[in-house]
């Protein structure tokens, strides 16, 4: 299907239709999660920033598969609470972590150390202890992964067409629209 145009007239020409896009030389790969039940939101959060950074950065396969940058999204039930009250539907996660890394290919190979711990056991059980094990990123974070994470992982896999703001420094991307460049309607 053809995309269909609509009468516009664009304040910002990068956003035009005869723009290209100003997608980020990063695949962005977004990993939704919730907490165990048995531990509370605060051992979640900690666990999660300490502990589990730490192993997750300081495996080897994290360097192999040429990982970009590591952001953790933390939403905690203050934060659901509030976006509850604006009336907005809201993802039902506690967290996500972000990983960025340059090719489809570094993708791939992360996906294959990664695969043991998003991956269920044909039982489809969600206990964490029925997660396949293998290769050095697996085998040091499949047991970490129990004492905080519900499993299973659900994944987001794309890229981020920068609209506004500054590209991420030593990514190789460009810059959006910023606040000093952008035009607004009167």
């Amino acid at each position: 299907m053809v995309h269909q145009k609509i009468d516009h007239d664009f304040k910002n020409d990068q956003l035009s239709y005869d723009a290209k896009p100003n997608y980020q030389p990063c695949v962005k790969l977004s990993f939704w999660f919730n907490k165990l039940p048995e531990v509370s939101y605060e051992q979640f959060h900690r666990h999660w920033e300490t502990v589990h950074a730490d192993l997750t950065i300081a495996t080897k396969d994290f360097g192999v598969c040429k990982v970009q940058r590591y952001v953790q999204f933390h939403q905690t039930p203050e934060m659901k609470e509030r976006a509850k009250s604006l009336g907005l539907e809201h993802l039902d996660f506690d967290g996500c972590s972000e990983i960025w890394v340059k090719s489809w290919e570094d993708w791939e190979r992360f996906y294959k150390v990664l695969r043991p711990l998003t991956v269920v056991l044909p039982s489809q059980t969600t206990d964490t202890d029925q997660i396949e094990q293998s290769e050095d990123y697996a085998k040091t974070l499949g047991p970490d992964c129990k004492h905080f994470m519900k499993m299973p992982i659900h994944v987001a896999v794309g890229c981020e067409n920068l609209i506004f703001g500054e590209a991420l420094p030593g990514m190789g991307g460009k810059d959006g629209v910023t606040a000093e460049n952008v035009k607004v309607r009167s």
